[in-house]
C-alpha cells in the first residue's frame, strides 16, 4: 500500500514539476545518452548562473573544470553510470562566472522499462562548507605533525642537556660523600643531594622514554609476574620519598595471587610516578593509598591521594605532555608536565587505559589503571629499543 496521500489521478506530475521548480540548492539535471542536456531545472540555475536557454543543447562537461574536462571526467562519470547504474560525484565545479565550488552528488543511468538507455540524471549540491571543513582538518593535523615534530626534537635535546652535568653531580657527591665520612654537619645536606639527583634521574629517563615513544623506539618486554610483587616492590621505591614528606603509605591488594604479563622495568615507571605524583600534592600527615583488584580480564590499579585535587578544566588534559595548571590552585599542574604523559604512553602500550578522577581543588585525585590479563603477542623484535637497550 502507498504511504502517499490520496490525490485525483495525474497528481504526480504537478507535484514532481513543483518540488523541481523550488528545489534551488539541488541542481538537478538531465542528459541524452550522449551526455548533452535535455532539462535544466531551477536549482541547476542557481546554483550554476546557465538558464535554461543557455544550458539545454550543450554538453554536461559544461559544468566541469577545465582539469576534468582534459582528463575525460564527464564522459568516465557516464560510462561508469551506465555500467554500475550510478557514479558518485564529489569534486570541483565550475560556475558561469568562472567560480568554483566543491560539490557532492550523484549520476543516474536512466532506463526505460525493457532495459533500453535512455539518458542519464544528474543531481548535486554545493558542499563547499563540507570541504573546507575537511581541508581545515588536514591542516590541522599537518600542524599537529609539525608541533609534533620539533616537540621531540626538543625533548631529545633537553635530555641530552639535562644528561651532561647530571654525570659530575652523581660523581662529585660520590667524592663529597667519601671525604665526608662519618661528619654528623654533612649527613643531612648530602641526603638532600642524593635525593634531587635522583630527582633528575628520574626526570631523565622519563624525558627519553617518551622521546622514543614518540619515535616508535619504545617497546615492552612482558613476562609473567605476580601484580602484588611488583606493587609492593612500587611502594619500597617510594617509602624513603613518602617518610620525607610525612605522608603515609597503605595498601590494600588481593589475597590471591594476580598473575599477568607485564614489562616489569616500565611498570615500576608507572607506579613510581602515579605514587610519586600523589605524595608531591598531599599534606604532611595525610595517606596515600595503593588498591588493586581482578575486573574480567583485567588487572585494576588505583592510586588515591586526599591532597590538592584537580580542577575541571585541567582534568581532560592532565595526561598530556607539558599540561600546566593556570595557576596553583589547578593543582596537578605543576612541574614540567612529563610524568603522567609517561604514564599514559606507558599503560598504552600494554594495551591499558589510564583515567582520573577529582571532585575538584583540594578534594583529592584518584588514578586508575586498568591493565590486560595477557599481552598479545609482540610484532617484530622484542628489543626494548630498536638499536640498542635502555
Amino acid at each position: 500500500m502507498s504511504d502517499l496521500p490520496s490525490q485525483p489521478p495525474g497528481w504526480t506530475g504537478p507535484w514532481l514539476a513543483a518540488m523541481l521548480r523550488q528545489a534551488r540548492d539541488y541542481a538537478i539535471m538531465l542528459t541524452d545518452r550522449e551526455g548533452r542536456l535535455v532539462a535544466w531545472f531551477t536549482g541547476a540555475e542557481h546554483l550554476f548562473g546557465y538558464t535554461r536557454q543557455e544550458a539545454v543543447g550543450q554538453p554536461i562537461a559544461l559544468i566541469f573544470t577545465d582539469e576534468d574536462r582534459a582528463s575525460r571526467q564527464p564522459e568516465h562519470e557516464l560510462l561508469l553510470a551506465q555500467a554500475a547504474g550510478q557514479a558518485q560525484d564529489d569534486r570541483w565545479h565550475v560556475r558561469k562566472d568562472g567560480s568554483r565550488f566543491w560539490a557532492t552528488g550523484v549520476t543516474l543511468a536512466i532506463r526505460s522499462p525493457e532495459g533500453e538507455l535512455l539518458g542519464f540524471g544528474k543531481m548535486l549540491r554545493d558542499r563547499t562548507d563540507l570541504r573546507t571543513q575537511i581541508e581545515t582538518l588536514k591542516n590541522n593535523l599537518r600542524e599537529h605533525a609539525r608541533a609534533r615534530q620539533a616537540q621531540d626534537a626538543f625533548l631529545g635535546v633537553l635530555g641530552h642537556e639535562l644528561r651532561n652535568p647530571l654525570m659530575p653531580l652523581k660523581a662529585a657527591a660520590t667524592i663529597v660523600r667519601r671525604l665526608a665520612g662519618e661528619s654528623a654537619p654533612l649527613a643531612r645536606p648530602l641526603q638532600i643531594i642524593d635525593r634531587q639527583i635522583d630527582a633528575l634521574q628520574r626526570l631523565l629517563d622519563d624525558l627519553m622514554d617518551m622521546a622514543r615513544s614518540h619515535s616508535g623506539k619504545l617497546h615492552l618486554l612482558p613476562r609473567r609476574i605476580c601484580l602484588q610483587d611488583e606493587l609492593a616492590q612500587a611502594l619500597e621505591a617510594a617509602a624513603s620519598r613518602a617518610e620525607a614528606a610525612g605522608i603515609e603509605l597503605r595498601s590494600i591488594l588481593p589475597e590471591v595471587p594476580l598473575m599477568m604479563d607485564l614489562d616489569s622495568d616500565r611498570f615500576q615507571q608507572v607506579m613510581a610516578n602515579l605514587l610519586n605524583n600523589a605524595i608531591k600534592h598531599s599534606t604532611r600527615g595525610a595517606t596515600v593509598w595503593l588498591k588493586a583488584n581482578l575486573e574480567p580480564g583485567h588487572a585494576v590499579v588505583r592510586v588515591e591521594d586526599s591532597g590538592e585535587g584537580i580542577a575541571p578544566e585541567l582534568q581532560p588534559k592532565i595526561f598530556d605532555l607539558f599540561t600546566q595548571g593556570p595557576d596553583a590552585e589547578s593543582g596537578r599542574g605543576s612541574g614540567l608536565g612529563i610524568g603522567l604523559a609517561l604514564v599514559k604512553e606507558l599503560v598504552s602500550l600494554h594495551h591499558g587505559t589510564v583515567a582520573v578522577r577529582s571532585e575538584g581543588p583540594g578534594k583529592g585525585a584518584e588514578f586508575t589503571v586498568r591493565l590486560p590479563l595477557s599481552q598479545p603477542p609482540p610484532h617484530g623484535s622484542l628489543a626494548r629499543e630498536e638499536g640498542g637497550g635502555t
